[in-house]
């Protein structure tokens, strides 16, 4: 008959602890990330919805050396130049507006900007704060109540900032955003974007998608509120 080894107290914990390490037990945790679907996160420009003095959507016009002037407004050039305030403080408020896109059903994922900043700036900088950041005229989806800087939504960084929700966009419905500038009489120009990012859902051409792990219905239902899941 064959000989059978027992194992000694020791061995016999030290196969427990790598069995328990290995299943994760014993405090080591795993993390996945859940991206949205595959090569359908999308981004769209947001454009100068009306002409306000210090405002110009047509880089090279009058109004982008004038500030006194009324500002261009654009529904296809997404660069904004802002002008200083008249006195030091904060300038006029513009707003930003989104065009409808009716070929898709979205899914709000986040709100990025892009400013440009001087290396070595001759004046003291301008500072672009965002505020009222909402989807067809419905509640704030920032979690700010007043105007808040740029740098919280800057392209570039790990993760977008947090919103209070995250709705379907359906034409004809549209986003839109509060700007507004804060700096010095001779603080200089400032030129920026922003951009408004979204999963798509449903495309009227090229059919539904599978979606994030977190725009899935299951994962975004709400006890209370006004979300509805798509």
């Amino acid at each position: 008959m064959p000989r059978t080894s027992r194992m000694s107290p020791v061995e016999l914990a030290s196969q427990k602890i790598n069995r328990a390490l290995t299943d994760g037990v014993g405090g080591l945790q795993f993390t996945a990330q859940s991206p949205p679907g595959i090569g359908r996160l999308i981004r769209i420009p947001f454009y100068l919805a009306n002409a306000v003095a210090g405002f110009d959507a047509e880089i090279g016009q009058l109004a982008a050396a004038i500030p006194a002037l009324a500002g261009t407004a654009s529904t296809v050039q997404p660069v904004v130049l802002m002008q200083p305030p008249v006195a030091p403080g904060v300038t006029p408020t513009a707003i930003l507006r989104t065009p409808q896109i009716s070929w898709a059903i979205l899914r709000i994922v986040g709100f990025e900007a892009s400013v440009k900043t001087e290396v070595l700036p001759a004046a003291p900088p301008m500072e672009v704060c965002f505020s009222d950041f909402q989807i067809g005229g419905g509640a704030n989806l920032f979690v700010h109540e007043d105007f808040a800087p740029a740098s919280i939504y800057l392209m570039g960084q790990l993760s977008f900032a947090g919103l209070r929700d995250y709705p379907l966009l359906r034409s004809p419905n549209v986003a839109e955003v509060q700007v507004q500038g804060m700096g010095l009489i001779a603080s200089l120009a400032k030129a920026f974007s922003c951009n408004l990012v979204c999963e798509i859902l449903q495309d009227d051409n090229y059919g539904a998608h599978i979606p994030g792990a977190y725009a899935r219905p299951g994962a975004m239902v709400r006890q209370g509120g006004s979300f509805v899941t798509g």
